[in-house]
């Protein structure tokens, strides 16, 4: 079994308050998820939020404040992660990305999701 990480990516533009990004996990099974950004979301004002839902619009992660998805520190890297334990399936995903009223500024807010994931693909 090999640890492997999938990153999506995301950018909320001034003047817009949400986006959302579809996108399929490899084959494995999931056991964890963290977000980074760019910063701009701690001089916003605004309260920033993320969801996740499958291909059948069912919530995996209800829609959250992004503190909820931030990597903890200290500790082994993994255990540092939010933790998420489901078999990906090679379904889709959605992430949906909002903020409580629109980005003000002139630098997007950015987003990089990075998921951890397991699979036993044996290489011949």
């Amino acid at each position: 079994m090999r640890q492997i990480q999938y990153v999506v990516k995301a950018i909320i533009r001034p003047g817009e308050s949400n986006t959302s990004e579809n996108f399929k996990l490899p084959i494995g099974f999931t056991t964890g998820v963290a977000v980074y950004t760019n910063g701009v979301e701690k001089t916003a004002g605004a309260m920033t939020t993320i969801e996740m839902k499958d291909d059948n619009s069912i919530a995996i992660i209800p829609a959250v404040h992004i503190d909820n998805w931030r990597q903890s520190n200290g500790g082994e890297y993994e255990k540092s992660f939010k933790p998420l334990n489901f078999d990906t399936g090679n379904k889709d995903y959605s992430l949906l990305f909002a903020l409580d009223e629109p980005l003000g500024g002139l630098v997007p807010l950015k987003f990089h999701v990075v998921f951890l994931y397991n699979n036993t693909i044996k290489k011949v």
